[in-house]
């Protein structure tokens, strides 16, 4: 697939623009992706809102990823079925683009392989019950679809692959930073044993609470594996504290000015930076890099510049702390 995609884009951009819609739709159906992170898919490809409407609601997403409030779509788009009493648009002011169409024809169809595919499975309730826009009944019901015991759960965000234990209820989710796994498991139980393997997975864990508290947990949940590291795999939510508050602040706000200084640094000077106020010193600091120590003070002294302050200082610390977590959730 992908070197016939290489070839079709050197031959015929447009074609290769076509197959690339049925391919990310076709990764999406294997994935057994819920409803609203089909829309989100849609509306990621598309960059306009995307919606739906069924017998039971509407749903609209926007390019960015987010759910908004719904709205009946009348005749002011294009729509096509996608199911019984079912519709599908995208919100495009002004002339259609290219692939609108193509767009629509895979979102809809992939919509109708879910439908039929997912009544009344695991993944469908997993996800009903992490969302924030299901109602009490809704998540209720998939709760009770699911058996989670009367305890307090938590959402695990990991990888796609691979998948959980099959006792751990998980589905994969379409999020504005890509596909995530979501697992639910009881509190207490070790993340590391939810999978046969868990070397080198990348995991976020979010708080845990009653079965309602499951969106939160899950919103936590994203943040806290966004935050991992190579040498930090797992990241809790509980082991946040404050910065939990700061970065689930940040989630809907422009970049801070600090957290963009470090985003006009190259990768090396930011590895010396985090290595200086990592190691609390200078010297041990280039131990680290293996590298000079006046060679590294050197450039420690330009980036302090840069910067505007000393990490170094205890308030430059903190500010240096905050802003390095602010640049990874950017990206």
């Amino acid at each position: 697939m992908q070197d016939l995609l290489g070839r079709l884009t050197a031959l015929d951009p447009d074609a290769s623009e076509t197959l690339k819609v049925v391919s990310y739709f076709d990764t999406l159906i294997a994935r057994a992706v819920g409803v609203e992170s089909m829309l989100r898919g849609a509306a990621v490809l598309s960059g306009a809102t995307v919606g739906q409407r069924d017998a039971r609601q509407i749903i609209r997403v926007r390019a960015d990823g987010v759910r908004i409030d719904p709205i009946d779509p009348g005749d002011r788009w294009m729509l096509r079925e996608s199911g019984p009493e079912a519709v599908a648009w995208i919100e495009r002011e002004g002339d259609p683009h290219t692939n609108d169409a193509m767009i629509l024809e895979r979102l809809t169809l992939a919509l109708g392989i879910l439908r039929a595919r997912r009544a009344g499975d695991a993944g469908s309730a997993v996800e009903l019950a992490i969302s924030e826009f299901a109602s009490e009944g809704e998540r209720v019901s998939a709760l009770a679809r699911l058996r989670i015991p009367v305890l307090p759960v938590a959402v695990v965000a990991s990888p796609p692959d691979p998948a959980p234990l099959p006792q751990h209820p998980s589905v994969v989710v379409a999020t504005r930073h890509g596909l995530t796994r979501a697992t639910i498991v009881v509190e207490g139980a070790p993340v590391d044993r939810v999978w046969t393997d868990a070397t080198g997975l990348r995991l976020g864990v979010g708080t845990a609470g009653p079965g309602e508290h499951l969106p939160e947990s899950w919103a936590e949940a994203l943040i806290a594996a966004r935050l991992s590291t190579a040498s930090e795999p797992v990241v809790a939510a509980d082991d946040l504290g404050a910065l939990l508050l700061i970065a689930t602040a940040a989630e809907s706000g422009d970049m801070h000015p600090d957290a963009a200084a470090l985003a006009r640094l190259d990768a090396r000077s930011r590895e010396l930076l985090d290595a200086v106020v990592d190691e609390l010193s200078v010297r041990a600091a280039a131990v680290r890099l293996g590298r000079h120590h006046s060679s590294v003070q050197d450039r420690l002294t330009a980036l302090i510049g840069v910067l505007g302050y000393d990490p170094r200082s205890s308030r430059g610390h903190a500010r240096y702390v905050l802003a390095r977590m602010l640049f990874s959730l950017s990206g």
